[in-house]
């Protein structure tokens, strides 16, 4: 018997990620066929064209709507842990 190394076969077929991304795509998914990286680029800046922006206005006033959502959270998760504290220190006391 001789221990020949085996060369790989061209027709084995790809799993996973490879196959996937050597695939075409399925239409049934509602997937488009894979496009050159400059068609890609134009459809990426004509989908950006179509993008309504916040004002600058409405930004600033969201900004500071999550800014007091988040200290009011804060504020009162600080209160819940001080009066847990001032509940668990008397138990754990020696």
């Amino acid at each position: 018997m001789s221990s020949a190394t085996q060369t790989p076969n061209p027709n084995t077929e790809k799993k996973g990620f490879w196959q996937w991304l050597t695939e075409d795509d399925s239409p049934e998914i509602g997937i488009a066929t894979k496009e050159s990286l400059p068609d890609y680029i134009e459809g990426v800046k004509s989908e950006f064209k179509q993008i309504e922006w916040p004002s600058k206005e409405q930004v600033y006033k969201e900004f500071f709507t999550v800014l007091v959502i988040v200290a009011a959270i804060t504020a009162i998760i600080f209160v819940i842990d001080l009066g847990l504290d001032s509940l668990i220190k008397p138990l754990t006391a020696k």
